[in-house]
């Protein structure tokens, strides 16, 4: 699986978010592993995410492209990202210290899989 566009899978920018105790109640640090299913692509990957005040960000800071969607105060999580050779759609929900759902790479590569989240600590 190519870091193409999975690094972004929660670095979104979380504009739907409109109480600060509902961008709140997903804050820390979250280990995402992405598995792919489909396709081209081969590795599993592991990301550290970490959300603060209900926005996402890469732990690494190597996230790029055009990133639309976000994280829904409900937890529901819808993001697309944008890049020179390619296109992620990352869905899926997080609840309570887990969450999980699917996401697809088209482009210079197509291929799809799942990906689960725990929140640490």
């Amino acid at each position: 699986m190519h870091r193409l566009l999975l690094i972004p899978v929660f670095t979104v920018t979380s504009t739907l978010i409109d109480s600060a105790a509902l961008a709140q109640q997903f804050d820390g640090r979250w280990k995402v592993v992405a598995t792919p299913e489909m396709g081209s692509c081969r590795r599993t990957h592991r990301y550290t995410i970490v959300v603060e005040n209900g926005a996402a960000r890469d732990a690494s800071r190597q996230a790029g492209g055009q990133v639309t969607g976000g994280l829904e105060p409900s937890g529901r999580v819808r993001v697309s990202v944008q890049r020179p050779r390619g296109r992620a759609d990352i869905t899926g929900e997080l609840k309570g210290r887990s969450g999980s759902g699917a996401w697809i790479i088209t482009g210079r590569i197509t291929c799809s899989g799942r990906w689960t989240a725990t929140r640490q600590g």
